[in-house]
């Protein structure tokens, strides 16, 4: 057989059927099998699903206990008979020609571990609402594997019950290699009870999969690392006039600065955090979340000066007691940063042998939540020509339209 299909489902009843019409009814001439994976559904799901067992490539398993949807999947991956397999969620639904131009491009490029291709999202009534590339935007479904790769990694990880295609492609590293059709032939529909939306889809599993490539990044780079001194300066001046006070701000139940403060101390690189502010309040709400302080003139603090020149004051009152070789800038108003964001911006300007990197946003604009400098670096009175950069989605909060950005 060349292909399987693999739908998982879990109260998905009221989307289930046109999920399954759409498998079935591919316009593929070979033959292919659609497995419907059922977590143990209290609606009406398995109702919906015997009306189609008459379809003969078209098979139930029904789970005695919900196991989550990486283990489902799981579950139809090993009963799956199709050289080349792909996950379904119950509540979307495919083009007729998506598995004979998935099918064509895996056939063409064997070196690949499975190819994706673009989606639309739809509405209630199914209308399409934006397209989106796989590319730029992925999503965990949709993806047709090349089954004997994607087994030699034990398929998705069973304890991931949400973000599990983000975990795979931690694990199997670079030799997870995606093919990308700009062709929208998935279809996801947007609700209200879509899993993307739930909590610990939002904050756990986002963190656990940070975790992992935090781990990959100082496992890569630790040996350097252990031989240097790596502080993280994060200026905060009290002045703000869009948003008033913005650095003490609080967000989420925390001071803004509380935040950066926190993704500095889980860095596996970064050995002291300091907090360079003229403002006692400032400091004081720093040494709270464990940050080390420095106290600046006034006159480092006006509209007009720049940051690095808080970031030279810094470095200078605390370079004379033990030898700096790496500074790391961190924005105060920028809460949503990863400690994955700053290792991945220290490990580069290590292993790429640079003298600067700076973060930049998803449109390739600066969004100064990262800046990281070799100690000489610091008091270059221009940008280094061996100088780079890496992506994040930091935001930068200077208003209140800024922090519903954030909370959206």
């Amino acid at each position: 057989m060349i292909a399987s299909i693999v739908i998982t489902n879990y109260n998905y009843g009221k989307y289930l059927g046109r999920c399954i019409r759409s498998c079935l009814n591919q316009i593929f001439t070979e033959p292919y099998e659609v497995i419907l994976v059922d977590d143990n559904s209290k609606d009406n799901s398995i109702k919906i699903a015997n009306e189609f067992k008459n379809f003969h490539n078209f098979k139930i398993i029904k789970n005695k206990n919900n196991v989550g949807v990486a283990e489902s999947a799981n579950i139809g991956f090993r009963k799956c008979k199709g050289k080349y397999i792909v996950r379904i969620d119950s509540d979307d639904y495919v083009s007729r020609h998506f598995l004979s131009f998935l099918t064509f491009y895996l056939r063409t490029n064997p070196n690949k571990f499975g190819v994706a291709c673009d989606y639309a999202y739809i509405n209630k009534e199914e209308k399409i609402i934006k397209r989106m590339s796989c590319k730029d935007v992925p999503i965990a479904c949709g993806i047709l594997y090349n089954k004997s790769k994607l087994s030699r990694y034990g398929f998705y990880n069973k304890n991931f019950r949400h973000r599990e295609e983000e975990e795979l492609r931690a694990r199997v590293g670079i030799n997870y290699k995606l093919g990308f059709l700009e062709i929208p032939l998935y279809r996801y529909r947007l609700h209200t009870s879509n899993k993307t939306k739930t909590k610990d889809y939002l904050i756990e599993y986002k963190n656990k999969i940070q975790e992992i490539y935090q781990n990959e990044i100082f496992n890569k780079t630790k040996k350097i690392k252990n031989k240097m001194n790596i502080v993280a300066i994060i200026p905060a001046r009290a002045g703000s006039k869009r948003l008033k006070n913005k650095n003490i701000l609080s967000f989420k139940g925390l001071p803004m600065i509380a935040w950066t403060i926190k993704s500095a101390l889980k860095s596996k690189f970064i050995n002291d955090v300091f907090v360079s502010s003229e403002s006692k309040k400032i400091l004081k709400i720093a040494k709270k979340y464990n940050a080390k302080t420095i106290l600046r003139p006034e006159k480092l603090s006006a509209d007009n000066v720049p940051k690095i020149e808080a970031i030279r004051h810094a470095i200078k009152k605390l370079s004379y007691k033990k030898k700096i070789d790496i500074v790391v800038s961190l924005q105060a108003n920028s809460p949503n940063l990863n400690p994955s964001d700053i290792d991945i911006s220290i490990s580069h300007i290590i292993n790429k042998n640079k003298k600067e990197v700076m973060s930049l946003d998803r449109n390739l604009n600066q969004n100064g939540a990262i800046r990281v400098m070799k100690f000489k670096t610091v008091f270059d009175k221009m940008l280094s020509t061996h100088f780079s950069c890496t992506i994040n989605d930091a935001i930068d909060i200077h208003t209140k339209n800024d922090l519903k950005k954030i909370n959206t």
